[in-house]
């Protein structure tokens, strides 16, 4: 099942349009909220050298999306809907999505993308979003099953990571390792600076009277001795 499908500007991250399947409780709906989330960070850390293709887990879950002409579809699936089959459909949306907004804009969709100023702006093409879901709602169907021989394109170079890696948890988390060692390691260096400090007033304060007491000994030493 098909269950979020977002249609995003690669530039700025704004979103064209975005379709998510209804579901039945609160409680799922409170889930896809949380995955709604990684979606959007995903696309908003989206650059010029981010992978074409690219499937990232998340949970049960895992992210599909494809890249092309400054535009990326994306879609959440269950992990086991066949890879090659939710490709195949974030290809058939491009196209069609194009193709609409063309119609809609004298051809020259490109500029209509582009220059859009609101999100959800073409929103009317939810319409298609759903009805390309519905059709590839079940894997097992026939008609999908006929897709999936048909395909011929490759999916075995496609990029695959983790939700962790993408959202860069682990960069941060690193981070905060390093820096919490070098607040450690600035603190020791405190710690040492301070005592050394504290025992150079000390030695200043009392060199004196050692030294004067110093004398006094050697005084009374050279006078018992002689």
């Amino acid at each position: 099942m098909i269950l979020i499908v977002q249609i995003a500007r690669v530039t700025d991250g704004m979103l064209l349009v975005a379709s998510t399947d209804p579901m039945r409780s609160s409680d799922a709906q409170d889930t896809m909220d949380v995955y709604k989330g990684q979606a959007r960070q995903i696309i908003q850390g989206l650059t010029a050298s981010s992978p074409q293709k690219c499937s990232i887990e998340s949970g049960p879950y895992s992210f599909h999306y494809v890249i092309t002409d400054n535009c990326c579809y994306l879609a959440l699936t269950h992990k086991a809907y066949p890879k090659r089959l939710i490709f195949q459909y974030l290809s058939e949306i491009a196209s069609e999505f194009t193709a609409e907004v063309a119609a809609d804009h004298g051809g020259d969709w490109r500029t209509a993308v582009e220059t859009v100023g609101r999100p959800y702006a073409f929103i009317k093409f939810d319409r298609t979003l759903q009805k390309k879901r519905r059709d590839y709602a079940d894997p097992r169907s026939a008609s999908s099953q006929s897709r999936i021989t048909s395909d011929i394109a490759d999916i075995h170079n496609i990029m695959r990571k983790n939700i962790d890696e993408v959202l860069n948890r682990g960069e941060r988390l690193d981070h905060l390792v390093d820096s919490t060692q070098q607040l450690k390691s600035e603190a020791s260096k405190y710690k040492w600076g301070a005592k050394k400090f504290s025992l150079q007033v000390m030695w200043n304060q009392y060199a004196p009277f050692v030294a004067l007491g110093g004398i006094v000994l050697f005084v009374v030493y050279l006078k018992f001795r002689f």
